[in-house]
């Protein structure tokens, strides 16, 4: 019932003093319209039916865009579907997304996929065909348009793939056909850049992709994993010359002698050319959690194994995810006892140059073991503060958890009096939980959850600097009527503002393109009238969005046109 108020909810509109209900007509066309919610039990419908969230992602717009794979019947049986969520929230492809290509062969299985945004907002996703083996890489622009070929460039025996986009517009793929990783540039156009796939190659030992390193003057630096059976490894780096794909240094290096795992995707971050990465390795039958340092002539200044993240050797640390800041690099993790059956978290502070230890030997205690407070997201950084989504709740896939946005301080405690924000608080299991790194001082989280009409993708957002729901952190206190909702010749809009600003009037459709701009210039504190002609416009609902000059949020509302 909650999720079908909300639907209702959003289709009411005040005019002047009334509150008037749109037919039932429009909920059709309002079904995949929503706005951010303040509500953390209801959440923002992002997607209705859904398999496997692998990627949330944040542009510099401040849209969220969602990667996700769905099931069908036969013979396709799972497509693999991109949604977009613009900054108010609102859902640009529909309740089911956008399918992203029909040429991909699945089976009733799917495999590791990756995706990720370059400087232009351009999407990468790489995906694997598990029907027969074929590894897919697209390039969408923005707006949602193939930039590389439908199908995307593909490869036989793509498995575990990782993607490294350029400057220049193109990308480094690297892939594992068994039992060996292979590496791939392409052009802007999708078109391959060497000669012929480079072999990532390590004496004589089989070999996986890790991750993929963009160095100054054009070279690549790859992470990656030798294996000998099972998916048990050990960590290497090689460096690449950009133009040709041939191996600089004259030998692969070893960064660790601990077990790792080569089908997990470990943090990373850089500064210049330093390269580090935060794992979790094993250590006899524990699980230790370090920090290692990849100069880019090929040495490890901190020696094998890296950095530790604490002297402790009886909890177990797992599932590390780093953050990089002024001359740090944050640490994060989850902690078990040693039977594996209570959580914990814990904060570390390395210094980015020497490796040592911030906060204690012993690390800074988020939430203590037994709490089942877990990070279940990366790691991000605002305005110098580290912040991630929290679970709450044993998560063993079947009973009840919630998400909450968990923010430290420069010294890892909490940054907030309450501790945490609400985000996801409807009482099911959540799994696939996903935070988007800051863009315009808004995260979103994502995550999949059964709200008792099946698995669906839900999201939530968060705006730092304490501004309510949809409205920027500067925006002045603005009233905004509109009317006459629906119309046919042309839209009033009146506002009341509680400080003099200069105003934007944007329209947009329910593709987000935008139908009316208009600076409506410097208007003084109190009442203010604007009008807009629709009367050449398609039927149909249009998003008003009455903002600051050059700001991307505001007051918003939908208005409907019809003739």
């Amino acid at each position: 019932m909650r999720a079908e108020y909300i639907e209702w909810k959003a289709l009411t509109f005040c005019l002047g003093m009334k509150w008037y209900l749109f037919p039932a007509f429009l909920l059709l066309a309002q079904a995949t319209q929503a706005q951010w919610t303040s509500d953390a039990e209801a959440n923002t419908l992002a997607a209705a039916s859904a398999m496997d969230i692998f990627k949330a992602l944040s542009r510099s717009d401040g849209s969220t865009v969602i990667v996700y794979w769905m099931p069908v019947g036969p013979p396709a049986n799972i497509e693999l579907r991109v949604q977009r969520l613009d900054a108010d929230g609102m859902p640009a492809y529909g309740a089911d997304g956008m399918l992203v290509s029909p040429d991909i062969d699945m089976s009733t299985s799917t495999a590791i996929a990756t995706a990720v945004m370059d400087a232009e907002d351009n999407l990468y996703i790489g995906v694997t065909a598990t029907g027969d083996e074929e590894g897919h890489v697209f390039k969408l622009d923005p707006q949602g348009n193939h930039l590389w070929p439908s199908g995307g460039v593909t490869f036989p025996g793509g498995y575990s793939i990782s993607i490294l986009p350029l400057s220049t517009g193109g990308a480094v793929v690297s892939w594992l056909n068994v039992p060996n990783a292979l590496m791939q540039r392409y052009d802007a156009t999708g078109s391959p850049f060497w000669s012929a796939p480079q072999p990532v190659e390590s004496g004589s030992s089989k070999t996986a992709p890790g991750h993929l390193c963009a160095l100054s003057n054009g070279d690549i630096e790859h992470l990656f994993h030798t294996y000998n059976f099972g998916i048990s490894s050990t960590l290497w780096a090689q460096r690449y010359d950009g133009a040709t794909g041939a191996a600089v240094w004259s030998n692969p290096v070893q960064l660790s002698n601990k077990t790792t795992v080569w089908n997990t995707r470990y943090s990373t971050g850089q500064i210049g050319d330093a390269v580090y990465i935060g794992y979790k390795a094993a250590t006899g039958l524990r699980f230790d959690s370090f920090l290692q340092r990849v100069d880019p002539d090929g040495s490890i200044p901190w020696g094998m194994n890296g950095s530790d993240f604490d002297v402790n050797e009886t909890d177990y640390e797992m599932d590390t995810r780093i953050a990089i800041g002024d001359g740090v690099v944050w640490s994060l993790c989850n902690y078990k006892d040693p039977s594996q059956s209570e959580n914990g978290e814990r904060i570390q502070r390395f210094d980015a140059e020497t490796g040592s230890r911030q906060l204690t030997d012993n690390a800074k205690e988020v939430y203590a073991i037994g709490t089942d407070n877990i990070h279940a997201s990366d790691l991000h950084l605002m305005d110098g503060h580290p912040f991630y989504l929290m679970e709450s709740g044993f998560d063993n896939g079947v009973s009840n958890t919630t998400l909450h946005l968990v923010a430290l301080d420069g010294e890892g405690d909490f940054l907030w009096p309450e501790e945490s924000q609400p985000m996801g608080l409807y009482e099911a299991s959540k799994s696939r939980t996903h935070l988007t790194s800051p863009a315009g001082g808004q995260t979103v989280a994502v995550w999949l959850e059964d709200k008792s009409a099946g698995p669906a993708v839900y999201a939530q957002h968060y705006q730092f600097g304490g501004a309510p729901s949809g409205v920027d952190a500067g925006w002045p206190e603005v009233a905004v009527t509109v009317y006459p909702n629906p119309s046919s010749d042309v839209v009033h809009l009146e506002w009341a503002s509680a400080a003099s600003a200069a105003l934007t009037v944007r329209v947009v459709d329910t593709s987000g393109r935008p139908v009316f701009i208009a600076d409506v210039g410097h208007q003084p504190t109190g009442e203010s009238t604007f009008q807009i002609d629709v009367s050449d416009w398609p039927d149909g609902v249009y998003r008003v969005l009455v903002s600051t000059k050059g700001e991307s949020q505001g007051f918003s509302t939908a208005v409907v046109v019809e003739h």
